[in-house]
């Protein structure tokens, strides 16, 4: 299940996701957070590494 309503409330982080990284990635976007470039998964998909 996509938690992208609780992520962008601040309530959860992208890696508490269960489908992060795996069934959900730029490539395969299954929530709004990860679809665009700019939405708060998609950013952490690529530059979590940075934090």
């Amino acid at each position: 299940l996509c938690i992208c309503g609780d992520i962008l409330r601040g309530m959860a982080k992208p890696q508490e996701c269960t489908i992060f990284g795996t069934a959900c990635k730029p490539t395969t976007p299954i929530g709004s957070c990860m679809v665009s470039s700019e939405g708060a998964c998609a950013a952490y998909y690529k530059y979590g590494n940075l934090i």
